[in-house]
């Protein structure tokens, strides 16, 4: 529970920065692959993209395989894949709204995202890829629409790609997780008797933190 306190307390604090300390003369190059795609979601999160261009990131590939909220529940990682690639977009953003990224993405104290670094047009650029790969999950219906809305958009994208993306099983059924390793680690050295409360907290923590994830008490304030 502290390290979910910790991050929202973070995430407000980097949204306070962002409305008192914009410093628009900094920006950086974000890669986006997933919900990022769509313009209202970044609206929501009030990211205001400067320039943006289509790009194909390479020696990647596009998985659900970072765990979400529910059993079973994934999302997209962009997972090392030696000759394929992800298609996504390049945005131009203030270096301020990458700090409040990296909060939305849970990069700071739930350690839910690697920041990987590369070079396009000899600009630095960043993405995020998933620190654990668990196989096996589905996205929500809401969220591969996302992404299948963004790539019917674009011309990069090979039909045969969009249409194999369209016959992703999605989630429909949302349970609460039946496993630890978010919040509670290394369950195998607790005793046997007080495993189904530790899976009952994790569930709690994940819940909190979807609770917590689009609400703000300072983020409307931004421009």
């Amino acid at each position: 529970m502290l390290r979910i306190l910790l991050w929202k307390i973070g995430f407000e604090w980097a949204h306070l920065k962002r409305i008192l300390w914009p410093r628009a003369e900094r920006k950086i190059w974000y890669f986006a692959f997933g919900a990022n795609l769509s313009p209202q979601v970044l609206a929501q999160r009030r990211i205001r993209v400067y320039e943006s261009f289509d790009y194909v990131l390479k020696d990647a590939a596009l998985r659900f395989t970072l765990a979400g909220f529910y059993k079973g529940h994934g999302y997209a990682s962009a997972d090392i894949a030696e000759g394929e690639v992800v298609y996504g977009k390049m945005y131009l953003i203030l270096q301020r709204d990458a700090l409040r990224m990296d909060y939305f993405e849970g990069v700071p104290f739930l350690e839910v995202h690697d920041k990987v670094f590369g070079e396009v047009n000899g600009n630095e650029f960043y993405y995020y890829r998933g620190k654990v790969r668990r196989d096996g999950l589905q996205p929500t219906r809401e969220y591969l629409d996302y992404l299948l809305t963004a790539y019917r958009e674009m011309d990069i994208v090979p039909q045969a790609y969009i249409e194999t993306l369209a016959g992703t099983e999605v989630l429909d059924r949302f349970l609460p997780p039946d496993e630890t390793g978010d919040f509670v680690s290394a369950i195998e050295c607790w005793p046997e008797i007080v495993h189904p409360a530790l899976v009952f907290y994790e569930g709690c923590c994940q819940r909190l933190v979807e609770f917590l994830w689009n609400r703000s008490v300072l983020q409307w304030m931004i421009r």
